[in-house]
C-alpha cells in the first residue's frame, strides 16, 4: 500500500501516453467504438482539471472529485449554455472508468469519484415519440428513394429506408446496426444476433416480416455495390460503414424527411423509442419490452409508461365532463 502511495504522488508524466494506454485497455475489454471516442473526448478534461490544481492523479482526494464535478456544472458550450446533468454524469463516469484504471497501474490508491454524490440525471423521453400512424407516414415517405434527384442522393435514402425499417422492427441503436454483419441476420428465422450491445453485451433481435423482406433485398441486389476502394476495408460491415459516418449520413436524411413531415428534431433513435412505446400501447409486458430492447435494468423501460401517462392526462383534459365544460362556457363568451 506505501508503494502505491508513493507512486501516486509522482507528478503526472506522459498524459497522452497514459491515455493512450487506458483507451486501449478498454478497447480490449469490449468498449465499443462509441465509447472510446467519448473517453476520448472526456478524460483529457479531467487532466487538465488536475494539473491545474496542482495535485497528482494519485493526490485527487473526494473533495477535489466534487471540485470537478461543481466545475462541470458551471461549464457552459460554444453556445452560451450550462452543461446538462447528462452530460456532467457522462464526464464522471468516465473519470470513474479512468480512476479504476490508475489503481490497477498503481498510479491511484482509492477512485476518489466513487466516494462522492454523483449528480442525478432523470430518465425521460423526447416529446416528439411518433404516434402509430405518424411512424407508419414517416416509414412510408422513407420508401419512396426514387423521388429524389439524383443516384447519391437516391442511395443515402434507400439506405436510410433499409436501416430504418430494421430499427423499428428489433428496436437497434445506430451504433448497434453499425456493427452487424451479414453472418448475424438470420433471414429463415427472422433473427438478428446483436454482438456488442451497449456495455458491450450480446443479445438476439427480431425481424417482422416486412423488415426481413427489404433487408434481404438489400443484401442480395444492392448491398454487392456499395462497396468501393475507400471503404473495402469495412466489407464484412452489413452497410460498409462504421458507427460515426453511418450515423451522421441516416441522420442527416432523417432530420431532412421528418421537416419535411412537419415534425422536428427527429433521429435514429426515435425508431428505438417509438418501438417500446408502441408496444406499450398495444398492451405487451414491460419484461418483454425489457428483453426486445436489451434494457439490463426494468427501471430503464419504465421510462415509456412516463410517456403513456402524460397520454392519459391529454384524453383526461380532453374528456373530463369539467373540461368540456369550461369549453362551452368559454364558447358561449
Amino acid at each position: 500500500m506505501r508503494e502505491i502511495e508513493e507512486k501516486a504522488r509522482e507528478p503526472m508524466k506522459d498524459k497522452e501516453g497514459l491515455l493512450k494506454e487506458f483507451l486501449e485497455e478498454e478497447r480490449v475489454a469490449g468498449r465499443r467504438t462509441q465509447g472510446l471516442l467519448g473517453l476520448r473526448k472526456r478524460v483529457p478534461r479531467l487532466l487538465g482539471f488536475v494539473e491545474e490544481q496542482g495535485l497528482t492523479l494519485g493526490g485527487l482526494k473526494a473533495g477535489h472529485a466534487r471540485g470537478y464535478q461543481g466545475m462541470l456544472l458551471a461549464s457552459k458550450t460554444k453556445e452560451g449554455k450550462t452543461y446538462s446533468k447528462k452530460t456532467v454524469a457522462a464526464y464522471i463516469t468516465a473519470a470513474v472508468s479512468f480512476y479504476d484504471f490508475l489503481k490497477r497501474k498503481g498510479l491511484a490508491a482509492v477512485n476518489p469519484f466513487k466516494e462522492i454524490r454523483k449528480v442525478r440525471v432523470d430518465k425521460k423521453l423526447p416529446g416528439n415519440i411518433l404516434k402509430e400512424k405518424q411512424m407508419n407516414a414517416f416509414l412510408e415517405k422513407l420508401s419512396r428513394f426514387d423521388e429524389e434527384a439524383n443516384l447519391k442522393r437516391m442511395m443515402s435514402r434507400y439506405k436510410a429506408h433499409v436501416i430504418a425499417e430494421l430499427q423499428y422492427a428489433a428496436g437497434l441503436r445506430i451504433s448497434e446496426v453499425a456493427e452487424l454483419q451479414v453472418d448475424d441476420i438470420d433471414f429463415f428465422k427472422g433473427l438478428v444476433t446483436v454482438r456488442q450491445g451497449k456495455g458491450g453485451g450480446s443479445r438476439i433481435a427480431y425481424l417482422n416480416e416486412y423488415a426481413r423482406d427489404v433487408l434481404k433485398l438489400y443484401v442480395e441486389r444492392i448491398r454487392p455495390y456499395i462497396f468501393s476502394a475507400w471503404n473495402m476495408r469495412n466489407k464484412d460491415l452489413l452497410f460498409g460503414v462504421r458507427w460515426a459516418w453511418l450515423g451522421k449520413v441516416v441522420n442527416g436524411v432523417l432530420q431532412s424527411k421528418a421537416r419535411e413531415a412537419g415534425f422536428e428534431g427527429f433521429c435514429s433513435h426515435g425508431f428505438r423509442h417509438a418501438l417500446g412505446f408502441h408496444l406499450l400501447r398495444a398492451g405487451c409486458n414491460i419484461r418483454y419490452i425489457q428483453a426486445i430492447l436489451g434494457h439490463k435494468r426494468l427501471r430503464n423501460t419504465e421510462i415509456y409508461t412516463k410517456v403513456d401517462k402524460e397520454e392519459l392526462k391529454e384524453i383526461l383534459d380532453a374528456f373530463h365532463p369539467r373540461s368540456a365544460w369550461r369549453k362551452a362556457a368559454h364558447e358561449e363568451a
